[in-house]
């Protein structure tokens, strides 16, 4: 667990922990995806339980309770994710037994005499019923219970959750803070800091992942070949695609496609700006009503894009989708 925010982050956590007395017990952090939303909350449950706090607030880093937090093995703090399997296959949602699991650690006081913490990350991967194991907590949680949800679509959430929290906002970077970022942390060039933020749709966190260099690498190769339809044939797109999951290759489809449509309606880019000249000409090639049905329908692949039962399939279906935006019909081929 990560002792320090993002830098756009800062002053926002200071300002909280200066106001740390009147901490509500349920509080909801929603943001942007990717803006840093899950080091904030980390940052805060570590200042929160740190038994030597700095002046400002902050957690000192040195204690016998930030040691216990930076091993996460702090006995009063609980963590709330999606689990990973031993394949390293994440679930999708945060399964009921694991509220269930918080039991014996909501019915014992503090081991260090100070406050308990739950912090539930995405919170928004609750489903229903998981939520509605936690409600009776969330309303009457207790002399020293905290809780920090964590969430990119709030709205997800049950109603009734979010009626029990006090929600606050984490602001997203400006582009050029963001790209600054970057440019430190990967040591790449200014155009490229840009690039990768624009790809990521503002996401300064997911525009780090895109610059490691394998990343990078598969991302050109994934977009080289998207870019080339529809004047190559779907099958030698998807002879490009192989090496990769459908999980890296639909989103970035999906985004070119939406840029597409922006640049018919004469906008411009939002994702591909070094590309406008290649999505101008394209976008000549469709109309609105085609590019709304190609989304529709990539939309619906995606919700498979975890568990296709035939990645080449799966595929081909994908590209005949988006090839619907320029009048072309294909039919995928059967493939055993």
């Amino acid at each position: 667990m990560k002792f320090q925010t993002l830098p756009w982050h800062h002053s926002t956590l200071l300002e909280q922990l200066r106001d740390a007395q009147r901490l509500p017990h349920a509080l909801l952090l929603r943001g942007a995806s990717g803006i840093g939303k899950t080091r904030y909350a980390q940052a805060l449950a570590a200042s929160l339980l740190c038994e030597t706090p700095l002046d400002n607030g902050l957690a000192c880093g040195r204690c016998l309770s930030c040691g216990w937090v930076a091993a996460d093995t702090h006995p009063d703090l609980r963590q709330l994710t999606r689990l990973v399997d031993d394949d390293g296959k994440q679930a999708n949602e945060i399964k009921i037994d694991q509220v269930r699991a918080l039991a014996e650690f909501l019915g014992v006081g503090s081991h260090r005499g100070g406050r308990r913490l739950v912090l539930i990350d995405p919170a928004d991967a609750m489903n229903h019923v998981t939520a509605n194991a936690l409600l009776k907590t969330l309303e009457e949680p207790g002399n020293g219970l905290f809780f920090i949800l964590v969430a990119n679509r709030p709205d997800a959430l049950a109603a009734t959750i979010r009626s029990r929290c006090q929600s606050r906002l984490l602001e997203s970077p400006s582009p050029g803070i963001a790209a600054d970022w970057i440019k430190v942390e990967t040591s790449c060039a200014t155009g490229e800091a840009q690039a990768w933020l624009a790809m990521a749709g503002g996401s300064p966190l997911q525009a780090i992942r895109f610059a490691e260099p394998a990343q990078a690498s598969a991302h050109r190769t994934m977009l080289e070949a998207i870019a080339r339809l529809p004047d190559t044939s779907s099958v030698a797109t998807a002879d490009a695609l192989q090496p990769f999951e459908g999980r890296q290759w639909l989103p970035l489809m999906q985004r070119w496609l939406l840029d597409l449509a922006r640049c018919r309606m004469g906008g411009s880019p939002r994702y591909f700006p070094a590309q406008t000249a290649r999505l101008i000409e394209l976008s000549a090639r469709t109309d609105p009503q085609r590019l709304a049905d190609a989304g529709r329908d990539l939309a619906a692949q995606y919700r498979s894009v975890g568990h296709p039962l035939n990645p080449r399939l799966f595929c081909e279906e994908s590209l005949a989708a988006y090839l619907g935006a320029f009048g072309r019909v294909e039919r995928p081929r059967s493939v055993v």
